[in-house]
């Protein structure tokens, strides 16, 4: 046997022996709870067997002396010789643990496994010596004890030698309908069928033209009819192709069950997962990236949900928690729901913790609502557990979560009730290659939005755009959503036009609405990258080519969400809305209500830079002081004031000495203190004078706009 054929066997040997370790987790953890599944047993056996048998032929010595004495304990349960008990569990999946990393030895070229350990216990668990060495079982559970420790019922007979042939021959013969095909082929398989797509949809578009301009004429008629045949039959050639990239979702299901064993065995949680629709199908591309959210999410429910059984049975719950975990189609799109019967969340809990971690103001928290306030859970570096266990307490895990559903373009949810229990619900979609996309126009400029981001669009007037903390913000029916002009994020001429569309998209947790000019339509689209030249544009996913022949860029929503929070401040035509008191509209013109503000300084010049910067905001109305003393000779005239800036080095008045002055007095508006210099004892004036805020100079324009809309808000809102 040459080498070529020598390694064709090792990576046949590699994918066989992954699959059967896969299979191994959640076969053994389910047979801990079904100790009578003969049938069960013995497919365990086999894969162990045919495990023992490949590695021995291939002289993975290591290996198949591991498997083999793994191999004789199974047989012993299989001949009732044995019980199962979860002493000899744990054994079983300590050596699942290291036969994976012998794999990956195998797969690297290494050879860091040492099994020494893991033979001699399952050497010890084959000749009925483990339990003497065993750790003590819990007092809490004596019943469980018992019930491993009583003998098993006879096993129900095996089958003849003649079936168990026959059903030998049929596996064999289901086995050679199958045939292993490269994914890199496979790949190669999708672009193509991505472009014959593009051609359907420009072939599409000029047998419509024609039809409009040549009607009833016979070729014309010939060529709908040739087209809508090549529609169907390219529709109908995508599906299958797509399908054979297909994987069942239970290929990550089947990791949970011993996950959630181990979970409750270290947290001393008894806790059942229920799986559900694990036949549910999915791109592999996507099956390769939930892997990991999943596992967080399982973790998540099992640690912070689920109660102890001591505290389930204070609140009249069944000693042992569930976590439910099933998926189904809906639409274009896979939903996976998680779901718990804990303890729930406390939204108000929530936000006390993110303000002492420093993740939300509490001008944020007093914003935001129960679902806003879950989603607090996916913020980088936010944890409620009281300590760091091995489990959970960094903060990372649901973090991780939030970026790899952002990656698929998929959208996370969440429902919880107090002492009831959480959902979390991921939407995704079934493909990444081919897509839905909602084409949209910006300023003469067509974009593509992924459909499976999008929620909703709104037809809505200028009017009913408000500010709120210097962004721009749409009450739509119960909830207020931040929005993003495109034409801003994008840098293109503005146009302004008196109904315009928002479109709502959703991102992991997140929900905003992106302000466009017109809505043209769907369409299916391919997504081409734009190439190391090109690449790179933030908020552009790439490009794909229109029924009209034009190249249409894609909007990656994670990055436009990412430009967005990164422009500057920028009212454009809208209202003020409370922070608090979201119900209730202020508006904010120059004619009613505008701001008035006293800006006090002894230098001219940075009198009109600072008057320029704020009369550039048509909310924004100014008057200027020269000095402290004329700052407060105004202010004994003038009522209408809302905010005074004064300079800290002035002659005469100080802008402390103002300040303290104005308190005094009993002016209550808002101070902002602005100087080039500040000295160390100058920070403690601050506040002992009544000064709100402090600014260095030069100026940040937009830093000084946001403090005085932040400054005012508060006002109003405490007033």
């Amino acid at each position: 046997m040459n080498n070529d054929d020598m390694q064709e066997l090792v990576q046949d040997f590699l994918v066989e022996t992954n699959e059967i370790i896969e299979n191994l987790d959640h076969d053994l953890v389910e047979l801990e709870s079904n100790q009578n599944d003969l049938e069960l047993l013995n497919k365990i056996f086999r894969g162990a067997h045919t495990m023992k048998g490949s590695s021995s032929f291939l002289g993975f010595t290591k290996l198949a002396e591991l498997t083999h004495h793994a191999e004789d304990i199974l047989n012993k349960l299989r001949k009732s010789e044995m019980v199962v008990t979860r002493e000899i569990m744990d054994t079983l999946l300590e050596f699942v643990d290291k036969t994976k990393q012998i794999i990956n030895d195998i797969e690297n070229g290494t050879d860091s496994a040492d099994c020494s350990s893991v033979i001699e216990n399952l050497k010890l668990a084959s000749e009925g010596k483990l339990t003497a060495r065993a750790k003590a079982a819990p007092a809490a559970q004596p019943a469980q004890a018992a019930k491993a420790a009583a003998p098993a019922p006879a096993p129900k007979p095996q089958a003849a030698p003649k079936q168990e042939a026959a059903k030998t021959t049929h596996q064999a013969t289901q086995v050679e309908q199958t045939i292993r095909v490269d994914v890199s082929r496979l790949d190669s398989l999708v672009n193509l069928v991505g472009e014959l797509v593009l051609s359907r949809n420009m072939l599409s578009q000029i047998a419509g033209e024609l039809e409009n301009k040549f009607e009833n004429e016979y070729l014309v008629e010939q060529l709908l009819v040739a087209t809508n045949s090549i529609g169907m039959n390219t529709t109908e050639l995508q599906l299958a192709i797509m399908k054979t990239r297909m994987i069942a979702i239970g290929k990550v299901f089947n990791k949970f069950p011993r996950v959630v064993r181990d979970i409750a065995r270290d947290t001393g949680k008894e806790i059942e997962l229920i799986i559900s629709g694990e036949e549910t199908e999915l791109d592999k591309q996507v099956i390769e990236s939930i892997g990991d959210p999943l596992l967080h999410m399982i973790r998540n429910s099992c640690d912070h949900g689920v109660e102890t059984p001591e505290a389930r049975l204070a609140k009249g719950k069944p000693r042992m928690g569930t976590v439910n975990l099933s998926a189904y189609h809906e639409g274009n799109h896979v939903v996976i729901e998680i779901k718990d019967d804990g303890a729930g969340m406390d939204p108000d809990k929530l936000k006390r913790k993110a303000i002492e971690k420093g993740v939300i103001t509490v001008e944020e928290a007093n914003s935001m609502d129960d679902k806003q306030a879950f989603s607090l859970i996916f913020k980088a570096g936010f944890s409620t557990a009281e300590k760091i266990t091995n489990i959970s307490g960094r903060g990372v895990g649901m973090d991780v979560v939030r970026t790899n559903i952002e990656k698929l373009n998929g959208i996370i949810t969440i429902d919880s009730k107090i002492n009831e229990g959480s959902i979390f619900y991921l939407k995704l979609p079934l493909t990444l290659a081919i897509i839905q996309a909602l084409l949209v126009e910006v300023a003469g400029e067509t974009f593509a939005i992924p459909l499976a981001s999008v929620v909703e669009t709104v037809r809505i007037t200028n009017e009913e755009i408000h500010s709120f903390e210097g962004r721009e913000v749409l009450k739509l029916r119960d909830r207020v959503l931040s929005i993003v002009r495109l034409d801003e994020a994008f840098a293109l001429d503005e146009l302004e036009q008196d109904e315009i569309y928002v479109v709502v998209v959703a991102l992991a947790e997140k929900q905003l609405g992106f302000i466009v000019d017109k809505l043209i339509g769907q369409e299916e689209i391919v997504i081409k990258s734009l190439g190391d030249y090109l690449g790179g544009n933030p908020g552009i996913a790439g490009a794909t080519i229109t029924g009209d022949g034009r190249v249409r860029l894609i909007l990656d929503v994670a990055g436009v969400i990412e430009v967005a929070q990164n422009m500057p401040r920028r009212i454009r035509n809208t209202k003020k809305l409370s922070s608090n008191k979201r119900s209730s509209i202020q508006s904010v013109s120059k004619k009613t209500n505008a701001v008035k503000v006293l800006i006090c300084d002894d230098s001219s010049t940075d009198r009109k830079i600072t008057k320029k910067v704020l009369e550039s905001q048509d909310w924004i109305e100014t008057i200027e002081a020269p000095s402290g003393k004329d700052a407060l000779n105004i202010l004994s005239k003038d009522n209408s004031i809302d905010l005074v800036i004064s300079d800290i080095m002035m002659p005469d008045m100080d802008g402390f000495r103002l300040a303290r002055s104005m308190r005094e007095k009993g002016y209550d508006m808002p101070i902002i203190a602005i100087s080039a210099r500040m000295e160390p004892s100058d920070k403690k004036k601050l506040t002992t004078s009544g000064v709100n805020a402090f600014i260095s100079k030069p100026i940040n324009q937009q830093l000084l706009l946001d403090k005085i809309d932040e400054l005012i808000s508060q006002k109003n809102n405490n007033g």
